[in-house]
C-alpha cells in the first residue's frame, strides 16, 4: 500500500521536501482564500482580546468575541480599522502598533461612546 501525499490545494502528488503544497502558487491561493483569511483574522483578534484583558473596559462584558471591539482612544491617531480582514492581512508589527492606541469595548459601550446624541434618557 503506497501512501502518496498530495497538495492540499490541487491534489498533485508532492515531491522532495514538499510537505503541504506543490507550488508557491497553490500555497498563496490557499492562504488567501476567504476561509483562511477569516480564520487568521479571528485567531489574531482572540489573541488581542486576551492581551487587552479579555473584557470590556467599561462594563466588563466578556461573553462573545464578536461583541467586543477595539476602540481607538484618540480617533485622530487611527491609521487603520482593526476588523477581521485588516487583522488577517497586515503584518503583526503594524497591528501591535495600532492596538497600542486602543481599548477593548463591547459593542453596546462602543456605540454609546460614539453616539451620545442617541441616548434615550
Amino acid at each position: 500500500m503506497n501512501n502518496v501525499i498530495t497538495c492540499v490545494k490541487c491534489g498533485i502528488p508532492l515531491r522532495g521536501k514538499q510537505v503541504k503544497f506543490c507550488s508557491a502558487s497553490c500555497k498563496n491561493d490557499q492562504n488567501q482564500s476567504y476561509a483562511a483569511q477569516q480564520a487568521r483574522g479571528l485567531k489574531r483578534k482572540l489573541a488581542l482580546i486576551n492581551q487587552l484583558g479579555g473584557q470590556c473596559a467599561h462594563c466588563g462584558y466578556k461573553k462573545n468575541s464578536s461583541a467586543l471591539d477595539l476602540h481607538h482612544v484618540e480617533p485622530r491617531d487611527k491609521s487603520f480599522a482593526l476588523d477581521l480582514r485588516s487583522l488577517s492581512n497586515r503584518k503583526q508589527s503594524k497591528i501591535d502598533e495600532e492596538v497600542s492606541k486602543c481599548i477593548l469595548l463591547c459593542r453596546n459601550c462602543h456605540s454609546e461612546l460614539h453616539n451620545p446624541q442617541h441616548n434615550l434618557e
